[in-house]
């Protein structure tokens, strides 16, 4: 872990993303169940910075909305004229001008910013360099229109692609827009750009060779994806979603589960699956699943906000929607739905059910096509149903809500049930 005090981060997160063809702000999109933007707050959080400066500009209320919603302690700065990334900066500077510690840069597009190796590596390497600029470069298989980071005559440059010499087009260091810069350095530095380029814009990219004149500029790199260097079209977020998913399963094969076809499997960037855990082709799982060990998913089951005991076989063709936890040794089988449901340990509904807002108790059998009845269409109200222990329904039965099935209860075939049911009694 690094060994700096008094971090603060910038994220700039102003632009517009005009290729991504959308009414939403670009860094609001996502993968892995979680907009670009969560992935770099998350990877910076991680680092626990004393601040955290958002940087927002257009569809700034919902970025804003969406940072305050899920993380804590984010503070904005916005940017409501677009002229360049320095100029992004420079919104920042009436919160953080006084910041005396080091100040992290990131975009919140860069989704090499995510990987749990580079910004620890970043301020470790900015630790022995605290006065003065650390850059980051990606070494890139394919560095082609992306800015390239070199070193000559002792100075950092960053050449734009279009700029580069014939020699330059071959330098496979890329510039991923990640830096570490001593606070009391970075506002005069900032507060001197000049928006001499074709663009007319104030690029943040000037600071570095300005900085050489005042302190010390380092350059380290790692390795990178293409994927990771910048998310502007639904095409690159596609590739960083498939290069994420690729990575994931890698993970998870090497805890110990088992993924049969995973190139057909999905996961969240939450997802936990406990070793000796069979996962089957074509399984999706949205944001919040939680699968422990021992556990069998049949093929095209999708998953979301599900907890899943030790021993559980789901599938194939299952849905378990938010609120659904299911004991151990729980079976739910093909075309069964669940929704909001607690099922007991060693319960089981095999075959063309729905069961949404119930509790169902331990040892429980659900016959083929039963289903809870818990909505009322006129009031808009959900109702719940309470199942005991060691419940048995027939095929076809309808469990009206609200509703209370008692133990060792026995539904026949083809019943509706609206009253509720006492122990040990044949409905």
């Amino acid at each position: 872990m690094h060994s700096l005090s008094n971090l603060a981060i910038i994220i700039l997160a102003a632009g517009k993303g005009t290729r991504m063809k959308s009414a939403q702000p670009k860094v609001l999109h996502g993968f892995a169940g979680r907009p670009m933007l969560g992935h770099i707050l998350a990877a910076t959080e991680a680092l626990k910075p004393s601040r955290t400066v958002v940087i927002t500009g257009f569809g700034a209320e919902a970025v804003e909305a969406y940072c305050s919603a899920n993380f804590k302690g984010i503070e904005f700065a916005r940017q409501t004229e677009q002229k360049g990334t320095g100029h992004a900066v420079q919104m920042c500077a009436p919160l953080l001008a006084d910041h005396s510690g080091p100040i992290v840069i990131l975009y919140g597009d860069v989704m090499l910013t995510m990987r749990p190796d580079v910004l620890p590596a970043l301020l470790e390497s900015h630790a022995q360099n605290a006065q003065g600029l650390t850059l980051m470069g990606a070494t890139v298989q394919n560095p082609q229109a992306l800015g390239r980071m070199f070193v000559e005559n002792d100075t950092v440059r960053i050449v734009e692609d279009k700029d580069c010499t014939p020699a330059q087009r071959h330098i496979t260091t890329a510039n991923p827009g990640i830096y570490a810069i001593h606070g009391p350095l970075l506002w005069p530095l900032a507060g001197a750009l000049k928006p001499n380029n074709a663009q007319a814009e104030l690029y943040l990219t000037d600071i570095v060779e300005a900085a050489h004149a005042h302190a010390s500029v380092k350059l380290i790199e790692v390795p990178s994806e293409r994927a990771e260097m910048g998310i502007n079209s639904r095409t690159e977020l596609a590739a960083m979603d498939a290069l994420w998913q690729t990575r994931k399963r890698e993970a998870l094969m090497a805890q110990g589960v088992t993924l049969v076809g995973p190139e057909t499997c999905f996961f969240s960037h939450d997802t936990h699956i406990g070793a000796d855990s069979t996962v089957g082709p074509h399984v999706v799982c949205g944001v919040g699943v939680d699968i422990a060990s021992g556990v069998t998913v049949l093929p095209f089951t999708h998953l979301e906000g599900c907890s899943i005991g030790t021993g559980g076989r789901i599938g194939p063709y299952a849905r378990l929607r938010p609120g659904t936890i299911l004991a151990e040794d729980a079976h739910i089988g093909n075309f069964v739905e669940l929704k909001n449901t607690t099922f007991g340990k060693g319960s089981k509904a095999n075959h063309l059910s729905y069961v949404g807002d119930a509790t169902v108790g331990e040892r429980c059998n659900l016959g083929a096509i039963t289903i809870t009845a818990n909505y009322n269409h006129f009031t808009g109200q959900k109702f719940a149903t309470q199942i005991g222990d060691h419940v048995s329904t027939g095929a076809l039965t309808t469990l009206v809500a609200p509703l209370t099935l008692g133990d060792d209860v026995y539904i026949g075939a083809g019943s509706v049930i609206r009253k509720n049911v006492a122990d040990k009694s044949l409905a």
